[in-house]
């Protein structure tokens, strides 16, 4: 009987069909908690959409307060974003081009979010396993960011942007998303939006820009630190233009160019409005006047975030013309104070160290350190970057012989750019150093004291300190004026003798014995002469004539409200005064004794709507020096500038007056002068009350300084006389007596001066008048200390007219 074979034994085959139903069952499942996950996300992250929109729809992006000149231009910025919002229709449509094309090609179609990209993102962050992550970020999607200021890379962040972008194009269209995105984006240099950005890095407004700079804009937002031009890292400038050509290339691709308009612009170089990125503030010292005041008044966030435009009285050619004198002056006057070793660096080698500043576009008057490799019969051989200068002997002259001694091989000392090639490469230098002293111009209208010009110091960078507004210093000879002004409100005249001899006053308990600038003594010299030659002891008796008391009644109703010590050293400008005061009260000489309105800056303020916040116009005072007293104080104050201490100013060949002003010491140099529709004040001195250099006066630190800034300024006024009262007697004197000039008056002692009705001399000066006060002056060389109780033997001096 057969059997059947055993299988039970055999190993059972394993199931190996997939559970396709159970699956399908859990992916369902994990799918519809994903969208569950996902709209729970999306209705709770909706609920911040309304506020959003709110917000933004009621958001007044910060912009910028402008500080503008007398003529509008703009001449300082306060900002936390440096931003000029301008409307669409200003935006060029090569920038809209340029920005689309680059930043996201679908932006005209898409409704805030772009698939294209979003497929592109996931799908390079799936095949690199998470390495490369990029954005999906379309224009709307930045814009969110960009007004929420939160850039975190999450995914509930991403989802959030993707909420807000859908919302965003529903609410707006967009022409709207692109000029408020064109105004909020960031440009590198601290500039905000495509206006402020297109006049920071070419110098003009945005409607104005050429393709290819709207291409180099545009191809700043990726990374606007790295791309910005202005780095002065080498390397920025060529990947500007590399980006730049990127944008074109694109422009091209997405339709906004013809292929041969963007390969012909790419050709082009970039050029800037500032090679360096220097912005060289045009009034910085103004400008920051300007900032505290409206800090004190109105807040530092309504200041930097509100929009505020405030219009000063600066006139930016003179306040360049100012600025330019005073750096030139400083620069001189400090050179005669000798070569500075100590201020000179010193690098261990040569050849091959490396000194900051040395990677940029050099231009004619910009300063940057050489190291000196060595000398050779002629000049110095000096290195700069890879350039190596022959820079002659004559470029060192000013620094003395010994110069070869203190510049040894190694040394690395300042010098000045005197000449520099089209790739902006140094071809000439002369040394230089950085000045120690210090200096200081305002410049103001004198009918109403608007400012148009004010320099406080060297280097605003250096000091912020305020030269021209806050420091007080003794004013020296400069005080003079106000003194003869008092005498000739009481009778005396310019043709007025005063005795130049040695004296020595008792003053209440005090004594004091004024001293000559050359210790010399004249004996009797007239006011004309005493002030051109500004002859001290002359001016102390002037004062003691006049009286202290009405001196400096004078003095405060002309504008000087500082301190004025009522002692016989006033005349000689003992009392310590700000170059604000000092210019006010010389401005009221220039206005016809009438008194000069404070100096000020702020003309009007306006909100961001246009609305006037604050508005300026200063009225003259009153009458404060009659106006035939004041005629004669401008006569003799001519005197200074055409054959005095202050001649050189007769290289301007214009009307004009003034007085020089030095200090014990030589700590002090001064120069108040004026023309019909300037005044204008320049002190010179260092911080610390040191000397200057011995003989530095006024004459030769201020004057020089003064005189350069009136070059500038004065061709833009008219050319006018000063205008003589009516009534006013003239007659040709003889300065050296006084009297009537004759036949035996020398040509060079004529002077005609011009008097009040019944002032002119009687008297002739003929030869025996010259004679007798030739004798006069030969003793007065000789003569013993003459000692007097102060206002005891005064001359007598008439009350002033009613």
């Amino acid at each position: 009987m057969a059997t059947r074979p055993d299988n039970s034994r055999k190993p059972r085959k394993l199931s190996r069909r997939i559970p396709w139903k159970g699956l399908a069952w859990a992916s369902g499942i994990l799918a519809a908690v994903l969208v569950a996950v996902f709209a729970v996300s999306w209705s709770i992250m909706s609920r911040d959409v309304d506020s959003f929109l709110t917000y933004f729809a009621l958001r007044v992006p910060k912009t910028i307060t402008k500080v503008l000149d007398r003529n509008g231009d703009v001449i300082g910025v306060f900002a936390e974003e440096n931003r000029v919002v301008i409307p669409f229709g200003d935006i060029p449509r090569a920038f809209v081009g340029a920005v689309i094309a680059t930043e996201d090609a679908d932006f005209m179609n898409h409704g805030g979010v772009s698939a294209r990209g979003l497929f592109r993102a996931g799908f390079n962050f799936v095949t690199s396993f998470g390495r490369r992550r990029e954005g999906a970020s379309t224009l709307t999607m930045q814009l969110v960011r960009t007004v929420t200021a939160k850039r975190q890379r999450r995914l509930d962040r991403k989802l959030k942007e993707i909420i807000l972008a859908r919302k965003l194009e529903k609410a707006y269209t967009k022409k709207q998303i692109f000029e408020q995105y064109a105004n909020e984006v960031y440009f590198g240099g601290g500039r905000y939006g495509i206006e402020a950005a297109s006049q920071f890095y070419f110098g003009k407004s945005a409607p104005q820009l050429a393709v290819e700079e709207c291409a180099l804009l545009a191809g700043l937002v990726q990374n606007p630190n790295w791309y910005n031009p202005y780095n002065p890292d080498p390397r920025a400038r060529a990947a500007a233009k590399a980006r730049r050509n990127h944008v074109l290339r694109r422009m091209a691709a997405e339709g906004y160019l013809k292929e041969a308009d963007a390969k012909a612009l790419s050709e082009r170089p970039v050029r800037l409005a500032r090679e360096n990125a220097r912005e060289e503030a045009v009034a910085p010292y103004p400008v920051e006047e300007v900032r505290q005041y409206l800090y004190r008044k109105y807040g530092k966030d309504k200041v930097l975030e509100g929009g505020l435009e405030v219009t000063t009285t600066i006139d930016s050619v003179w306040q360049a013309a100012a600025n330019e004198a005073v750096r030139n002056g400083l620069r001189a006057v400090d050179r005669r104070r000798g070569f500075r070793k100590e201020a000179v660096p010193f690098v261990g080698d040569p050849e091959k160290a490396t000194l900051p500043g040395w990677n940029r576009f050099f231009e004619e008057g910009e300063s940057v350190r050489g190291i000196i490799l060595g000398w050779k019969p002629g000049g110095a051989e000096v290195r700069i970057g890879k350039r190596i200068l022959e820079v002659p002997d004559a470029a060192f002259a000013w620094a003395g012989k010994t110069i070869r001694t203190l510049l040894v091989r190694g040394s690395a000392p300042l010098f000045i750019v005197r000449g520099a090639s089209e790739e902006g490469a140094p071809t000439r230098l002369e040394l230089d150093q950085e000045p120690d002293v210090e200096g200081a111009l305002l410049a103001v209208d004198p009918p109403t004291g608007e400012i148009r010009a004010m320099v406080g110091g060297y280097d605003f960078k250096k000091s912020m300190f305020n030269r021209s507004w806050q420091a007080e210093r003794q004013v020296g000879s400069t005080m003079k004026a106000f003194v003869y002004g008092a005498a000739f409100a009481r009778g005396l005249t310019p043709a007025t003798l005063v005795e130049d001899v040695p004296t020595r006053f008792t003053f209440d308990i005090q004594v004091y014995e004024p001293k000559n600038y050359e210790r010399d003594f004249w004996g009797p010299i007239t006011i004309w002469e005493a002030v051109r030659d500004s002859r001290n002891v002359a001016a102390v008796r002037t004062l003691e004539a006049a009286g202290i008391d009405n001196v400096v009644a004078l003095t405060r109703a002309m504008g000087v409200s500082g301190r004025l010590n009522p002692y016989p050293s006033l005349a000689l400008g003992a009392s310590d005064l700000t170059l604000k005061d000092m210019v006010r009260g010389y401005a009221t000489i220039a206005n016809g004794g009438k008194q000069a309105p404070p100096p000020f800056l702020i003309k009007k303020i306006v909100d961001r709507s246009g609305r006037v916040l604050e508005q300026y116009d200063q009225a003259v005072g009153e009458q404060v020096l009659d106006p035939m007293s004041n005629y004669q104080l401008i006569q003799v104050l001519q005197g200074v500038a055409q054959r005095g201490t202050g001649a050189r100013t007769n290289e301007l060949n214009w009307p004009v007056a003034g007085k020089t002003g030095t200090t014990d010491e030589h700590t002090d140099g001064w120069f108040l002068g004026f023309s019909t529709r300037i005044a204008c004040g320049v002190w010179v001195g260092l911080d610390a009350k040191k000397t200057i250099f011995r003989g530095a006066d006024g004459a030769k630190v201020a004057v020089p300084i003064w005189t350069d800034f009136m070059k500038a300024a004065l061709p833009s006024t008219p050319k006018e006389d000063f205008p003589v009262p009516d009534g006013m007697e003239w007659a040709d004197i003889d300065r050296y007596t006084g009297l009537i000039a004759t036949s035996a008056t020398q040509a060079t002692d004529l002077v005609r001066l011009a008097f009040k009705p019944g002032q002119v001399p009687k008297g002739a000066s003929t030869g025996e008048a010259i004679q007798k006060i030739r004798e006069a002056r030969e003793k007065a060389r000789a003569l013993p200390l003459e000692h007097r109780a102060w206002g005891a033997s005064a001359p007598k001096a008439e009350e002033p007219p009613a």
